[in-house]
């Protein structure tokens, strides 16, 4: 680990971004013990206030740990997910320092369901294209998702490259741009394929996560029911007290 103390870039700055590329390459695993405050300082010169701030701002980004009277552990054990805002898959993982992927299971125009038909507020017998798709981050099973799409808006979709993100496909090739997004969440089991596709035993707990899609004219536009790891992702909000 080198500090420059000559760099424009602030010296907290250099130290986390330096413990957090140890962390994705493998050089300090999940659970390993760091340095104390009192041992970067005396390595590296900095000052103890330097250290506390990288260190500090690694905590909120959930790759270390505190554990009172033991010191600051590697975790990386969860991605964080602030529901406050609208995220994408993609965007979410690249700002926790993770390399995104995802697997197109399958793509195909079916009749709407129960659940597609109430939220985006279609007849019986209508049909839509139903996406399944795993999402994964450094080639580990994250969510599994399934997202029904409107094809009197979107035609031929299925045809369409579905890897990356649905949403910027919405708005290049249909000109349909996403404008709100709701959600909500409870907790659920899985079992069977599920499970299996994203690595988990039998009747394993998962955050449920059912959102719908609208456009600037009020129009639903697709509507998802995605599976996230509940061992993998820490689903989190704040709120001002009034």
């Amino acid at each position: 680990m080198v500090i420059d103390q000559h760099s424009k870039i602030p010296l907290y700055y250099q130290l986390k971004d330096d413990i957090k590329k140890k962390i994705l390459k493998g050089d300090f695993q999940e659970g390993d013990l760091l340095p104390s405050e009192r041992e970067f300082s005396e390595r590296y010169d900095i000052s103890s206030t330097t250290i506390r701030r990288a260190l500090n701002d690694l905590v909120h980004e959930n790759f270390l740990e505190r554990k009172a009277g033991k010191g600051t552990f590697v975790r990386r054990g969860k991605v964080k997910r602030d529901l406050r805002k609208v995220l994408g898959f993609t965007q979410n993982m690249k700002e926790m320092g993770l390399v995104p992927s995802t697997q197109v299971l399958s793509k195909k125009s079916v009749l709407a369901n129960a659940f597609a038909r109430e939220r985006l507020g279609l007849k019986r017998g209508t049909r839509i294209v139903r996406l399944n798709r795993l999402r994964l981050a450094n080639d580990i099973p994250m969510m599994l998702e399934t997202r029904y799409i409107r094809t009197d808006l979107c035609p031929g979709i299925q045809k369409q490259e579905l890897s990356s993100s649905l949403w910027k496909v919405f708005e290049n090739v249909y000109g349909c741009k996403p404008y709100r997004h709701s959600q909500n969440l409870r907790i659920t089991t899985i079992s069977g394929n599920a499970a299996s596709l994203l690595g988990l035993g039998e009747d394993s707990l998962v955050f449920l996560i059912k959102g719908v899609t609208y456009l600037e004219d009020g129009q639903a536009i697709e509507c998802e029911e995605s599976l996230y790891r509940s061992d993998k992702y820490d689903l989190a909000f704040e709120a001002i007290i009034d």
